[in-house]
């Protein structure tokens, strides 16, 4: 069975946008919460690495009672430092996975070292397989919060990074010189064997939807469509998953819940087993099979933040 855990947080902040997934999808969503993070705005960078501890701790044990009794845990939350709970429920599960692959159209892999914005939602790959902070006479803040959520740093070599287009200053050499292996979206199933347990991880900016998602989080250009990440997760489903996590859009700038509909059409791609669901299917098993008019039935707004996530 899947297990669908949903966390309204995006880097320590309550976001109860998200629980928006809830009055879309016909599957149940547990919401996941923290009693003690309750904040809608944190500035103290401090603070908010010990409110996504905290968050993140609770979904490592659900991840982890999950995977216990036999499930596959499946989350939605605003960041990507959420793969430090899904992977800390998975260690303690006993089912660290023998290969990571992570969707993003950034790096995510700046330190303290390399950061010029200071910018924690740049940072959780590096997080992940246990870069250091750097920062002088401060304490290891990133180690810290390892060790709140109970996540051991995994490795580096067992990372498949596609597609990162957009990569920083700084965090281009690091990346370059760690043992993550990178790819384009067209070359990730040659980089993985379906005799290896998989962990997929979706930060849905890897996608170049600023016409049809207006709400994705920093956009970047010259990505891959809705229709190629389909294909993907459809080939995807033959291979020994372990956890599927996504990195949500902007849920307050989800004009009809388009950007909600199309990923969870998406993860129906990858997931295991038929289902169906009240949602309008407009976009990811629709599309590719429409007329060459291109007769869609999405937003032709366009708009979208830069950055990196």
């Amino acid at each position: 069975m899947i297990r669908r855990l949903l966390v309204p947080y995006l880097m320590g902040k309550r976001r109860d946008g998200l629980q928006r997934v809830q009055l879309i999808d016909s599957q149940p969503w547990a919401v996941l919460q923290s009693p003690q993070s309750t904040a809608t705005e944190l500035v103290d960078k401090d603070e908010q690495m010990r409110s996504m501890g905290r968050v993140y701790a609770v979904l490592a044990e659900h991840v982890q009672a999950a995977v216990e009794a036999g499930d596959l845990p499946v989350s939605i939350s605003g960041d990507c430092v959420s793969t430090m709970g899904v992977m800390a429920g998975l260690q303690r599960a006993g089912r660290e996975p023998q290969r990571m692959l992570w969707l993003d159209a950034h790096g995510d892999f700046h330190t303290w070292a390399t950061t010029h914005t200071q910018y924690l939602g740049g940072m959780p790959l590096a997080m992940l397989v246990g870069r250091q902070d750097r920062r002088q006479n401060r304490r290891d803040s990133i180690t810290a919060l390892r060790e709140a959520v109970g996540m051991r740093p995994y490795p580096e070599e067992m990372v498949l990074l596609s597609d990162a287009r957009d990569l920083d200053p700084g965090e281009d050499v690091a990346l370059a010189r760690s043992a993550i292996v990178r790819c384009t979206l067209d070359q990730v199933l040659g980089n993985l064997s379906t005799h290896e347990t998989l962990y997929v991880h979706f930060d849905t900016d890897v996608l170049d939807e600023a016409q049809r998602m207006p709400a994705l989080k920093y956009h970047v250009p010259a990505g891959p469509r809705v229709e190629e990440m389909a294909e993907l997760f459809r080939c995807l489903r033959d291979y020994p998953l372990v956890a599927v996590s996504v990195s949500a859009w902007h849920s307050e700038l989800d004009a009809g819940d388009q950007a909600a509909r199309i990923c969870l059409e998406l993860l129906d791609e990858l997931l295991p087993g038929a289902r169906s669901t009240p949602r309008e299917r407009n976009s990811a098993t629709t599309s590719s099979t429409q007329s060459a008019k291109g007769d869609r039935a999405v937003s032709s707004d366009s708009s979208g933040a830069s950055g990196t996530s």
